[in-house]
């Protein structure tokens, strides 16, 4: 796991994303992940991913906000709404994007303009249409191979810069 480039992935997803939560924090991270690993056969954070009720989830992401908010770099906002607490993520810097690597920076705003204006929940429902969550057992760790089955850079295109094809998320 590289600490600086997940420590800067949700800096740059708290920076571009208005109202981030961890769970939707959660999803864009594992869709940066794996989407990297289909394209480049690297993940940007090298976080384990386990299979969960909410779809893929990463292993240290609250480790890695705890100390955030510890070292004044993340701060996060409660905000009461009907009957729950919502968690928006409040970045207190910059990310540093020289710590990735071009292909990187290009994920993550990828991610960012597909997935940034969706909500927690559509998120969560288009994971659990994935390969990766679909092969595995609830529990279970999700190998970053999984990635190569969902089809979204399909080998025969000879053209790699292409966008991810997302399908559609179904609103309400």
């Amino acid at each position: 796991m590289d600490n600086a480039k997940y420590e800067n992935a949700i800096l740059f997803f708290a920076h571009h994303v208005s109202g981030l939560g961890p769970a939707k924090l959660n999803k864009l991270l594992y869709f940066a992940d794996f989407d990297h690993f289909e394209k480049y056969g690297e993940p940007i954070t090298g976080d384990t991913y386990v299979n969960n009720e909410l779809g893929p989830v990463p292993q240290h992401t609250q480790d890695m906000l705890e100390e955030m908010v510890r070292d004044k770099k993340l701060n996060v906002l409660l905000q009461p709404v009907f009957d729950y607490v919502r968690h928006s993520l409040q970045p207190t810097e910059e990310p540093n994007l020289t710590v990735f690597e071009d292909s990187e920076i290009d994920m993550l705003r990828s991610i960012t303009s597909k997935l940034g204006a969706h909500t927690a929940k559509e998120i969560v429902s288009a994971s659990h249409g994935e390969a990766p969550w679909l092969a595995t057992r609830k529990g279970e760790e999700i190998p970053y191979a999984l990635a190569y089955y969902r089809g979204k850079y399909d080998e025969s295109e000879s053209d790699y810069e292409s966008e991810p094809r997302y399908e559609p998320i179904p609103v309400g």
